[in-house]
């Protein structure tokens, strides 16, 4: 597997732009980018982040930070005293932010998985900052996906291994300044998590909360730190120190946001699952409710290999599945009956139930296999929602060239399909109108779409997200890289 360094994008370049019928909207927006008509005008641009690990690559010739599918080569411009030290100490990890892009106040970050995130110019796409969570909150790793209350706290979860495999809440408070390194000053730890393993810990992407907390699942895709302290030494991909053990079973951790205290008591899933992404959670009658996308294993993670790609191969077998999980705030499992169903939530199929000393989480499926890249109407972030929207991405199965719009309440499901089997949609992103006031499917959806067909343009499409339907696209002259995740920013 190779991800190579990071591309920044934002959507600078001239474009085609073909309307479509029954055009509603007045305002439509693009990533990173407003557009008001008549101006009718989509842009788009991408340049590289020149992070140390690009900048010592091309020095080199060669990657000298061990990246998550890709194997780092000694470094011939540094000594054989700081090669063995950086091989032996774990500690120098990739700055290569090839994950998501997030905002904390009015600037904005391009994320990996490690401590390192760099802020980013949304006009010009240079690089400003490199910031280490390591240095600020003791993180060598941190979900790429920090969620925001609406009053602009910033909340994360990150990991360390140096005096034992533990796990890290980050809150970050905004001071009013509009300035992140006013907000990161402020940043502190609220709760600390030790691994239910010595010498492992789990690996995570993201995570979710509530109005009133944070929900951790620890998975049983553990990082063998031993191994980590390595890969160096061997050659190996920071993916090459992940073992799975699925006679363990998923562990769901409820921190109070408030007191940082964790729910002493003991959720764990029936079956192990492989989550990548959470799609929401929120609190409804003593219980967290929590929708996310889940594999029975990691085999996901294989897709995408050279070797695979070389060979013409994509295996299309565990597929992820739409899970949602409801969660009852016990505190004591003692006064709890064996066996008995501790849900009050009457349309949910699934079951909470205690077994001797954990209570065991049982959930519903909410959709046909195969949806990743999920998001929401971020005003929804925490509370209760009704819709998401996801993507089918490269598979081959039902949500093949299409994405999609689930509405939970009624299990129906509107798909956009793209026209092409070469086509392939990104990651949706859900734009609200501005005015507040408005219902929760109310706004565009924006859907980068890749062709496989050289002679056929990439192009943006704009999805009117009440009927799903396409209002309108922007064709590029360019081919452009999916991204895994990104934001958007509405530039005044």
């Amino acid at each position: 597997m190779c991800y190579g360094c990071t591309c920044v994008h934002s959507l600078v370049y001239k474009s085609r732009w073909k309307k479509r019928k029954n055009v509603e909207h007045s305002v439509t927006h693009t990533l990173m980018s407003c557009f008001n008509p008549p101006c009718l005008k989509v842009t788009y641009s991408q340049k590289m982040l020149e992070s140390e690990a690009y900048q010592r690559a091309v020095a080199a010739r060669r990657p000298v930070y061990a990246e998550f599918g890709t194997r780092a080569y000694p470094d011939p411009n540094k000594g054989f005293l700081h090669r063995m030290f950086s091989t032996l100490v774990p500690t120098d990890l990739t700055d290569n932010n090839v994950t998501a892009m997030y905002r904390i106040e009015n600037e904005v970050f391009a994320a990996s998985e490690t401590c390192f995130v760099h802020s980013i110019n949304p006009e010009t796409l240079d690089k400003k900052e490199r910031v280490d969570f390591n240095k600020i909150a003791g993180t060598m790793f941190l979900s790429a996906h920090p969620l925001a209350d609406a009053d602009g706290t910033v909340w994360n979860i990150g990991s360390s291994m140096l005096t034992g495999c533990k796990y890290h809440v980050v809150k970050i408070k905004p001071t009013g300044s509009g300035k992140a390194a006013d907000a990161l000053k402020e940043a502190k730890v609220v709760a600390t998590i030790s691994s239910t393993w010595k010498t492992c810990m789990s690996y995570f992407h993201t995570f979710a909360m509530t109005e009133n907390y944070i929900i951790f699942v620890e998975q049983p895709l553990l990082i063998n730190c031993m191994k980590l302290a390595q890969i160096g030494i061997k050659g190996k991909a920071l993916k090459d120190t992940f073992e799975w053990t699925p006679t363990e079973k998923n562990r769901i951790y409820i921190i109070e946001k408030d007191t940082g205290n964790v729910i002493k008591t003991k959720f764990i899933t029936e079956d192990p699952c492989f989550v990548l992404h959470n799609i929401n959670a929120f609190e409804r009658e003593e219980q967290i409710v929590l929708d996310i996308i889940a594999y029975p294993n990691p085999s996901c993670l294989e897709k995408f290999t050279l070797t695979a790609l070389r060979q013409n191969e994509f295996n299309n077998n565990d597929l992820s599945q739409t899970y949602r999980y409801v969660i009852p705030l016990v505190r004591f499992v003692v006064d709890i009956t064996e066996d008995e169903n501790l849900i009050t939530i009457p349309e949910f199929e699934g079951s909470a139930v205690r077994r001797g000393d954990a209570v065991v989480l049982k959930p519903q499926s909410m959709a046909e296999p195969g949806l990743e890249l999920p998001t929401i109407n971020p005003r929804y972030t925490g509370r209760h929602h009704r819709f998401f929207y996801a993507s089918g991405t490269f598979d081959t199965g039902y949500y093949k060239n299409a994405a999609c719009k689930m509405d939970i309440e009624t299990g129906k499901m509107a798909l956009y399909k793209t026209g092409s089997r070469t086509e392939y949609c990104g990651e949706p992103t859900f734009i609200p109108k501005p005015d507040i006031n408005t219902d929760e499917d109310d706004g565009v959806v924006l859907i980068p779409v890749s062709s496989g067909d050289i002679t056929k343009p990439d192009y943006l499409a704009i999805l009117d997200s009440k009927s799903f339907q396409e209002l309108a696209r922007a064709e590029f002259d360019t081919k452009f890289v999916q991204c895994l995740h990104g934001t958007f920013v509405p530039l005044l």
